[in-house]
């Protein structure tokens, strides 16, 4: 094989490989989101959390996406490593059936008090999980698959007014 060719080849690859490179780190230097519940950050407010509930701020930090929620969540309780559900109280409890949003680059707050459904919880680690779905313009809800999101949070002896 002649070796301008080879040279040539060889010059075209390593171009290739540059050009991939420089992509994919610009893309993630500007927060280009593949998965686009990669977007959604939950947190909790600071001096909110109780053994009742929290504050729960839902960060939107794609610059493109729009997500859609609902008002339900699930709270659960790590045992033995593994996420099981907090007993429900006995009685009768509904949820709303509103739909929620958070635009691009946008921040939300939402008041979450358990006490009602699950009452008081007691020492130990938890997560709240509440359920995402990104939409697209033209997208019908019916057809929206939800993703869960979770939080973690550690509730000691002395919670009781915040924290």
């Amino acid at each position: 094989m002649n070796i301008k060719i080879l040279l040539t080849v060889l010059l075209m690859v390593c171009i290739t490989i540059l050009v991939c490179v420089v992509c994919i780190t610009v893309l993630g230097n500007n927060k280009i989101v593949e998965n686009p519940l990669d977007g959604v950050v939950l947190e909790i407010k600071e001096n909110t959390l109780t053994n009742t509930g929290l504050t729960l701020i839902i960060k939107n930090v794609a610059p493109n996406n729009y997500y859609v929620y609902g008002s339900p969540y699930q709270v659960e309780k790590k045992v033995n490593n593994n996420w099981e559900p907090v007993p429900i109280r006995e009685g009768n409890y509904a949820w709303t059936d509103e739909l929620r949003s958070v635009s691009k680059n946008s921040i939300k707050e939402e008041d979450l008090n358990w006490e009602w459904w699950l009452g008081e919880l007691s020492p130990g680690n938890y997560r709240v999980t509440k359920d995402f779905a990104y939409l697209k313009p033209g997208d019908l809800l019916s057809n929206t698959e939800y993703c869960p999101i979770s939080v973690e949070f550690t509730i000691d002896m002395g919670i009781r007014d915040g924290y």
